[in-house]
């Protein structure tokens, strides 16, 4: 049996993995925005071990998350698969913290919460093949000084998932550090404007579960059905290290073993 902690749990992708986890008899410690959320998490995912609480817009809230999560622990697997999606790509909005919320959500919180929990066996990002098409900004990272296009910092921000997966993995020895990409999956954080997508959350969550668990993983710490796959600048050392160390200066805290 693992213990394993999903976060962005509550609905969606993370809730099929925990449930197929679960039924699996693996030890599931659940992710929520807020306690109706993780209640209602609870509810969806009979035998999750429990359910930790944060607004990923927050580092205060995400820090006492973590070591709430660590009551339960250590972790085997760490699925940090809470994000934002399409539906909050309309205008600039910053977090609390003063950066632009997705970037925060998406990037910067699944930074922290690796760098704070101790190292578990296997890390895994949720991404996306849409990274292809995402940049790396480490000048603006927070679009102060350029128009705001939420469809191309969502594209970012699975892009510097990657990044973060695979710049984790060469620094942490005895880390299975990968990204998953789910595919195009119905979901609503996936869809926009009435689209529909040929996916359901139970396949790539079921997907997802069996990565969280398997003996042998991608050799090239990338997981998708799909044909795209990592290239130069995925595996670009400087870009790796550009994000990490953007990432510790913007949370304060820096990546254990740097």
């Amino acid at each position: 049996m693992s213990r394993i902690l999903i976060t962005g749990s509550s609905t969606g992708i993370g809730q099929a993995a925990a449930v197929a986890l679960v039924e699996q008899e693996h030890e599931v410690v659940l992710h929520a925005r807020n306690e109706r959320r993780a209640e209602q998490a609870l509810a969806a995912v009979p035998g999750a071990a429990g359910a930790v609480v944060a607004d990923l817009a927050s580092f205060q809230q995400t820090r006492a998350m973590v070591a709430e999560a660590q009551k339960f622990g250590r972790y085997d697997t760490v699925v940090l698969n809470a994000g934002l999606g399409l539906k909050h790509a309309t205008e600039r909005e910053l977090t609390v913290d003063g950066n632009e919320l997705m970037f925060q959500v998406n990037t910067l919180s699944a930074y922290l919460v690796a760098a704070l929990l101790p190292r578990p066996r296997r890390l895994i990002f949720t991404s996306s093949a849409l990274a292809s098409n995402g940049t790396l900004d480490l000048d603006d990272p927070n679009c102060a000084h350029r128009p705001f296009d939420g469809w191309q910092v969502y594209q970012d921000t699975k892009f510097h998932l990657i990044l973060l997966a695979l710049g984790i993995g060469r620094r942490w020895s005895g880390v299975e550090s990968l990204a998953f990409d789910p595919g195009w999956v119905s979901t609503q954080m996936t869809l926009r404007n009435g689209d529909t997508a040929p996916l359901t959350p139970q396949h790539a969550g079921e997907r997802l579960a069996r990565l969280a668990t398997a003996d042998e993983v991608p050799p090239d710490s990338y997981d998708t059905e799909r044909a795209w796959r990592p290239g130069r600048n995925e595996n670009d050392p400087g870009k790796q290290d550009g994000l990490l160390a953007l990432c510790a200066r913007l949370t304060g805290a820096a990546l254990p073993g740097s």
